[in-house]
């Protein structure tokens, strides 16, 4: 598997929101499947969010907070599917 780094710049290439804050199941297969959600477990997934918050909230660009916000969304959902807290 690629480090937090590389999935999450390779998701950034392709992954623009169509709706501000919305996403859609296409989005979300996209975010799910770039950043390998299904492998990882907790632990793991906790390490990207928190990669994935330090990384892209530096950014003054709206579309990044959009991002950013739905890519913690999947996280979060993924988390919480393996029975952990968010």
């Amino acid at each position: 598997m690629q480090t937090n780094f590389q999935m999450l710049r390779e998701l950034l290439k392709q992954y623009h929101p169509k709706t501000r804050g919305v996403i859609s199941e296409k989005e979300y297969k996209l975010v799910a499947g770039t950043l390998h959600l299904a492998e990882m477990d907790i632990l793991q997934l906790r390490n990207l969010r928190d990669f994935t918050v330090a990384h892209m909230g530096r950014s003054e660009d709206m579309e990044d907070w959009d991002r950013m916000s739905a890519i913690t969304y999947c996280i979060d959902s993924a988390i919480i599917s393996l029975g952990g807290e968010v």
